[in-house]
């Protein structure tokens, strides 16, 4: 606990959920999220949305400020977490969520509030699995995956870029990482937004081709060729649900190799742009083609979860991933010829974190898909690898 966390009457502190969102529980073990809001969101829109009352906005109880000013709010607390942390999903449940989180959206463009944020952090599951949608208003740094052209090159939010978020939530759901991200390839600022811009993602292989071609088109560079509304979305969503017109075996079939081996000059940042920061904010909402013309599906393999390689002859560090809890992972690694003084360095390929230890271990706050390499150092300084940096582990 620190200076910051807000003193609540009636609630005691429990321990952290995620990122700014901590758990407090009352004297007849009742318990609340509360969301220490370090961007805060527009008032006007915090109120409207309140005032809604939509079953799929997050419930609001209070509102405060912690000694140091800081604005807070408590919170139902959402046990299920974020839509995020489970991904890849089947998908008739993508679908459910779909709808929910467009009729969310939905209520609020007629009340005159876009989201502006619509991700899968922001997508809270209660305790039977309903979703729902928070942080109405407030513009997390981490939202660039998931974000509509127009918003990257004018800052212009409407309905239509928050249904081209929604669309690339479903696929990152569908899929396990966001659409414009290159899984072990170049995933840098710059070049995210290049492949927004041209608004082209490959399909995911893993829906029926009605869906498919749905999130193709809510994803277009072009905001006119989407979906008008998530109204709209809404109903061409309901025309693939699993009790409508669409079944799994019209699912698009997708050809998986493995990658190619090459070297590259600079680690990829692949994980720490799928979900991270918030976590499992069960806390914060309430500020607030025809066919043919999809593109390919990738010919890649999906993402280990650890490096691949055993060490050996080679001297190569193994890094291997286990999930803890919803919001952390743990990462162990093994190499040949251990010393009792060895220490080691690791880095996560989200370019955020970085560290040394004394032990072959680590646990990592991840609500999302995360990657760790680690570099095993002499007493002397010296690498005990014949290379400077491990192969990634990656943890989902």
């Amino acid at each position: 606990m620190t200076e910051e966390l807000p003193e609540i009457p009636g609630f005691r502190y429990v321990r952290p959920l995620g990122k700014n969102v901590h758990l407090y529980r009352d004297g007849g073990g009742g318990e609340a999220a509360v969301k220490l809001l370090v961007d805060p969101p527009r008032a006007a829109e915090m109120r409207t949305v309140l005032a809604l009352g939509h079953p799929g906005i997050v419930t609001v109880h209070r509102a405060g400020r912690t000694r140091a000013g800081l604005l807070y709010l408590v919170m139902k607390h959402y046990s299920g977490g974020d839509a995020g942390s489970p991904a890849p999903l089947r998908f008739e449940r993508v679908v459910e969520i779909g709808l929910q989180v467009a009729d969310a959206l939905q209520a609020a463009h007629r009340a005159g509030v876009v989201h502006r944020d619509v991700k899968p952090a922001n997508v809270l599951l209660d305790e039977g699995g309903a979703a729902c949608l928070t942080d109405f208003g407030v513009l997390g740094r981490d939202r660039l995956p998931w974000t509509a052209p127009e918003v990257i090159t004018s800052g212009a939010y409407s309905a239509r870029s928050d249904v081209f978020s929604l669309a690339a939530t479903l696929w990152h759901l569908l899929a396990g990482y966001p659409p414009f991200v290159v899984p072990r390839g170049n995933n840098t600022h710059a070049a995210l937004e290049q492949r927004i811009l041209r608004g082209s993602p490959p399909p995911t292989g893993r829906a029926p081709r009605p869906l498919e071609v749905l999130l193709h088109q809510a994803m277009s560079a072009d905001p006119a060729l989407r979906p008008e509304s998530a109204e709209d979305f809404a109903r061409r969503l309901r025309d693939v649900h699993p009790a409508g017109a669409a079944s799994a075996s019209d699912a698009v079939a997708v050809s998986v190799a493995p990658p190619p081996a090459r070297k590259r000059a600079r680690w990829p940042i692949y994980a720490g742009v799928a979900a991270v920061a918030t976590g499992v904010i069960g806390t914060s909402a309430v500020l607030f083609l025809d066919d043919d013309s999809l593109p390919q599906a990738p010919q890649t393999a999906q993402p280990q979860n650890a490096a691949s390689g055993p060490g050996g002859p080679t001297g190569k560090t193994t890094v291997n991933a286990t999930r803890v809890n919803p919001t952390t992972l743990r990462f162990t690694w093994t190499y040949p010829t251990q010393q009792a003084d060895d220490s080691f360095v690791w880095r996560t390929n989200d370019d955020l974190k970085s560290g040394s230890v004394q032990t072959p271990s680590i646990e990592l706050y991840a609500p999302g898909a995360l990657c760790v390499q680690v570099r095993v150092v002499r007493a002397d300084g010296s690498n005990a690898s014949d290379t400077s940096w491990s192969p990634e582990g990656c943890g989902f």
